[in-house]
C-alpha cells in the first residue's frame, strides 16, 4: 500500500527521466529498481517523449524480489525551467487550457501544432490499463505533474496524490467532472497557501488540501514555497499538517479523504483476490497473501474509526461553536439595549442580518448533514470489510490442506 512519503518519492524519482535534467539518471530505465525511504519500487514502463517534454514512469511495489502489479502508481514529470517544452505546456495548456502544443518558433512559424503533454499521458495510462487490467493504479506528480496526474486520474476514476499541482478541471471531459464532483476522496493534491504557482486554477476538482506552512510570504521564497522538500512526512509516511488554527479546514480536509481512502484500500484488496481467479491454491503464498490481506483489512478498520470518530467530534464541536457564537452575540446585544425586550433585540440583530437561522440552524443542518454522511461511509466500509472476511474465509474452508497448515501454525 502506498503512503504519502512513497507518492512524494516517486514524483521526485519522475523528474530524472528527463534527459535535460541536470539530475537525469541514466539507469531509471524499465526494468529498474528504485529504493525508497521505506518501500521498493520496479520500473515497469517509462516514457521521455522528446517531442512535448512528457515524462512518465509507471512503477510496481517490489517484495522479496517479486513485483506487485496488482498495485501500479504512475508518476508524471513536473516542469524542468531549462525545457522550452515544458514553459509552453505550462502557460498553452495550465493557463490557456488547449490540449494541443503550438511548437512554431520565429523562424519556423508554420504549422506545428502537436499532442500536448496531457494527450500523451493519457496515452501512457490507457497502455497500463491495457498491460495490466486488474491493477489498481493511481497517480501522482509535482508541479504540472500534478496538474497531469489529476487531469488522468480524473478521466480514468483513479485516485490520486500530489503536491503543489495547479487545478486541471478546465480541461476535463464532462464525464470527468461528474467523476469529480461524485468522487470527492479520491484526489489530493496538497498546496502550500503561500504557492501562488502551484495555486494556480482555483479548486474545481475539490483535490486542493490548501496548507499553513508557516514559511512566512516574501516574493523572493516563492519557488521555496513551491519546493517538493517542503512536505514533511511522520514515521508512517503519513504527510504532516502542524495542528494550528490556521489549518484546522486542512486537517478536516485531510481527515475526510483519508476516511475515503480506507474505502480505496479495501476495493484493492477485493481486486486481489479476485485477480486469483476467485480460488486459492494450496501453498504457502496464497497463505501469506491471505494474512496480508486481514492485517491490512485490520489496519484499514483501525484506520477508519479514529478518522470517523475525529471528523465528527469536528463537526459536533463546530455545531457547539455556532450555538456559542449566537449567545455571545445576543447577550453583546442586551448590554448595548439596555431598554430593549429579548424579542425587540432578536428583531433588532435580524434586521441587521444577523438572524438565529443564519447563524446556527443553516451551519448546523450543514454540520449535521456532513455528520449523518460520515456515519453512512463508516457503515459501508464496514460492510465491504465483513463481506472481504467472509470471502477470504470461505476460500480457506474449502481448501483442506491451506485449513491443516493454519491450524498446525505453518
Amino acid at each position: 500500500m502506498f503512503d504519502e512519503e512513497n507518492y512524494k518519492e516517486l514524483s521526485e524519482y519522475v523528474y530524472r527521466v528527463d534527459k535535460n535534467n541536470k539530475y537525469y539518471n541514466a539507469d531509471l530505465k524499465e526494468g529498474a529498481i528504485l529504493e525508497g525511504e521505506n518501500s521498493t519500487y520496479k520500473v515497469i514502463k517509462i516514457e521521455d517523449n522528446t517531442s512535448n517534454g512528457m515524462q512518465a514512469m509507471a512503477v510496481a511495489p517490489f517484495i522479496n524480489g517479486k513485483v506487485d502489479t496488482t498495485e501500479i502508481v504512475i508518476a508524471y514529470a513536473g516542469t524542468n525551467p531549462g525545457d522550452d517544452l515544458d514553459i509552453r505546456t505550462d502557460y498553452q495548456t495550465v493557463v490557456v487550457g488547449s490540449k494541443q502544443l503550438d511548437t512554431s518558433t520565429l523562424f519556423n512559424p508554420a504549422d506545428s501544432l502537436i499532442e500536448g503533454q496531457v494527450i500523451t499521458a493519457e496515452n501512457f495510462a490507457e497502455d497500463i490499463k491495457s498491460d495490466y487490467p486488474t491493477a489498481v493504479v493511481t497517480t501522482t506528480g509535482h508541479s504540472l505533474g500534478e496538474f497531469i496526474a489529476l487531469f488522468v486520474a480524473a478521466e480514468n476514476g483513479w485516485k490520486n496524490v500530489g503536491f503543489n499541482g495547479p487545478d486541471p478541471y478546465k480541461i476535463l471531459s464532462e464525464d470527468a467532472k461528474v467523476w469529480v464532483e461524485e468522487n470527492p476522496g479520491m484526489l489530493f493534491n496538497y498546496r502550500n497557501k503561500k504557492d501562488w504557482i502551484g495555486n494556480f486554477g482555483s479548486n474545481g476538482t475539490g483535490a486542493e488540501i490548501l496548507v499553513d506552512m508557516d514559511m512566512g510570504g516574501h516574493i523572493r521564497d516563492t519557488l521555496t514555497f513551491h519546493n517538493l522538500d517542503s512536505w514533511e512526512f511522520d514515521e508512517k509516511g503519513h504527510l504532516i499538517i502542524k495542528d494550528t488554527y490556521a489549518n484546522k479546514e486542512a486537517r478536516l480536509v485531510q481527515a475526510e479523504k483519508l476516511m475515503y481512502a480506507r474505502m480505496i484500500e479495501l476495493a484493492m484488496l477485493s481486486k486481489k483476490l479476485k485477480a486469483s481467479g476467485g480460488g486459492l491454491s494450496t501453498n504457502e503464498e496464497i497463505y501469506l497473501n491471505d494474512t496480508e490481506a486481514l492485517i491490512v483489512l485490520e489496519s484499514a478498520s483501525n484506520s477508519m474509526e479514529i478518522g470517523l470518530e475525529y471528523i465528527i467530534k469536528v463537526y459536533q464541536d463546530a455545531i457547539l461553536g455556532v450555538e456559542e457564537i449566537w449567545a455571545e452575540g445576543v447577550q453583546r446585544a442586551k448590554l448595548i439595549g439596555t431598554e430593549l425586550s429579548y424579542y425587540e433585540i432578536i428583531d433588532a440583530l435580524a434586521e441587521g442580518g444577523a438572524t438565529k437561522y443564519e447563524i446556527v440552524n443553516k451551519p448546523t443542518a450543514y454540520y449535521e448533514a456532513k455528520i449523518a454522511k460520515a456515519k453512512q461511509i463508516g457503515a459501508s466500509f464496514n460492510q465491504l470489510a465483513t463481506d472481504i472476511k467472509a470471502s477470504i474465509k470461505k476460500v480457506k474452508d474449502t481448501d483442506e490442506d491451506l485449513a491443516r497448515q493454519i491450524s498446525q501454525g505453518v
